[in-house]
Order: structure tokens, then sequence, then C-alpha cells
């Protein structure tokens, strides 16, 4: 998944240098490694200009060609249908890409499939390139499975609409595509989702999906500085809010080393910590039953109206609101 973006940042002039610098790429020519999901919404950052000009994300994803992520393809082509190739694809995810990475499948009482992909710690219009980009890549996968054009029934993007959208109908296929969603999702019709795919073979589903578990269970994680940073705001999360003395010191850094290294990633304390709030608050929201107020001190909030106000820079909506439209349909 790394390289196919990276090839589409270079390709749409991103600057070379700042690619370069990005924790892993000196990696990325070897086989069974898997960087973590930060590393890509770095490249997406660096990006988000140049492919804006090159004409959206859904664009990145047309440089995917049927092959191109190996074992994964295979496995949505040699399913019985839609439902069961996403299903497999969702499962088998970090085979393409790291462990955090994730999208929930699921059919409403109307037969319609919806794949809804998991949220990452960027912001902003990144947040929703990224998320354009992953839909993009789904729909491909979808036409080329059912070996012919499918249209959503809709689109939903968790970030900020661009100034124009035409180019977005156009990818898609609809003009049904709303932003600023608790998650971004593409729904397809029970038609599409349930339709006999024609390169169906379960014999070749068995191997495939083998092979598929074997390069999850053999991969190596490659973690960047930042990500080691982040882990550490985690655990800094339990006891509060986080000490940037302390988790420089976790680090083997001064403060001013450490402040200063953030700088060289373009990025800062303040921002490195929101992500973390925001990718923590979000999964407590999602995959618990936790109160607000307690989710507040979970996250180091001084209390949950710190919590509302952080939610609504985030996601445009406040926590409850937000754990309400993630109810399945």
């Amino acid at each position: 998944m790394v390289r196919l973006v990276l090839e589409a940042a270079r390709a749409a002039g991103a600057a070379q240098e700042e690619l370069d610098r990005l924790p892993g790429v000196g990696v990325l020519d070897q086989e069974g490694i898997r960087v973590p999901t930060r590393m890509l919404t770095r490249v997406w950052e660096v990006s988000a200009d140049a492919f804006a000009q090159a004409g959206g994300a859904p664009r990145v994803a047309q440089l995917w060609t049927p092959g191109r992520f190996h074992v994964w393809d295979y496995v949505i082509k040699s399913a019985a249908d839609l439902t069961e190739a996403f299903q497999l694809a969702a499962e088998h995810l970090p085979a393409i890409t790291d462990p955090d990475s994730a999208f929930d499948v699921t059919r409403d009482a109307a037969g319609q499939l919806t794949v809804a992909t998991r949220p990452v710690p960027s912001f902003g219009r990144v947040g929703a390139l990224i998320a354009e980009f992953v839909l993009g890549l789904l729909l491909k996968q979808a036409c080329t499975a059912l070996g012919r054009p499918v249209s959503p029934v809709a689109v939903t993007v968790a970030g900020e609409p661009p100034r124009l959208q035409e180019h977005l109908i156009e990818a898609f296929g609809t003009r049904n595509i709303h932003f600023h969603a608790p998650v971004s999702s593409i729904t397809f019709s029970a038609t599409d989702a349930t339709e006999p795919l024609p390169g169906s073979d379960p014999a070749l589903a068995v191997i495939v999906n083998d092979h598929a578990a074997h390069s999850i269970r053999s991969a190596r994680i490659i973690m960047g500085w930042l990500d080691k940073v982040h882990s550490e705001i985690g655990e800094e999360l339990a006891g509060g809010a986080p000490s940037l003395d302390r988790v420089a010191h976790r680090l083997t850094m001064s403060p001013r080393t450490f402040q200063r290294r953030l700088h060289e990633e373009g990025t800062s304390w303040r921002e490195e910590v929101e992500k973390v709030r925001e990718a923590e608050a979000t999964r407590l929201l999602r995959d618990t039953g936790l109160n607000i107020d307690t989710i507040a001190a979970r996250v180091g909030f001084s209390d949950v109206r710190a919590l509302r106000r952080a939610f609504h820079r985030w996601h445009g909506r406040g926590p409850a609101d937000f754990r309400r439209q993630l109810s399945p349909r």
C-alpha cells in the first residue's frame, strides 16, 4: 500500500526530498515488511497539495492494477460474491498494510453491503484524502471482481469536503457523497453484493486465504520514530495529561532535543498529543461501552467538556452524536 501511494506521490510531483526523509522509506524494497499507518499518513501529509492538483485521491487508486497487491487481490477475486470478498479482504488487510488498519463489512435489512474504514489519526483535508483513496480502491476492486462497472449506492467521507467535488462524482459514479461523516464508507446495492463473481474458485480461495494468513504471521513491522512517540504518549494517557518531559526522558533525549526532532519531522508536541487523543477517543467510542466521562479521563482530558470541544474540532460533532451514528444501519 505504501509503495503504491509513494509512486503516486512522485508522479504527482510531491517534493522528493520530503519523501526521502520519511521513516521506513529505505526498507520498502524488502519483501515481508510492514510499516505503520503513521508512515502512510505522513506520505499523504507531504503529498496532499500535489495529489489535489493531480485530480484528487481517487486518481491514486487508479494506479492499482489486478495483482498489484499480490495475494490480497486473489483473496477478493476467488471469493463467491462481493460480500464474502470484502469480508475476507478485511480479515487479511494486514497482508498489504500494517495491523492497525481495518475496515468493517455489514449488510443492512435491504441487503445493501457497506464497507466502512476505521479512522486514521490525521486532520482536516488530509484525512479526507486518505478516505477517498481507500474508497476509490475498494470501488475499483469491486468493478474488477464483478467484471463490470459498479455504481455505489452511497459514499461517506470522515473529513472535510474539497472546494470542488466534480472529480469525486466522476470517480465514484454517484452524487450521493457526504462529508463530515463519523466513518468513511462505500455502500453497494443488494444485487452487487450477492451476484456470483466470475472468478470465483473455492479451491483457489482456500489456497490464497492460507497464504494471506501466513504472510501476515511472518511480516516484520518497521516502526518509525513518530510511532514510538505515539506509543509513549499513549502510555502517558493512562495516568492523565501527557508530559513532554517524561516522554522525552523515555526516548532518552532532553526536552529541547525532543522538541527539535519533532520540528524536523514537521510537527509539534501539541499536534502529536492531539492525534493520539483523537485516535484513542474514537477507538473507545467505537469499540467499548464506556461512558463519555470515563473516556474523557482515559484520554487525558480534565473534564468531559474538554472532550466535547475536542470532538467538535475533530469531527464537527460531539462524542455522543458520533457514537450514535456509528450504530449499525
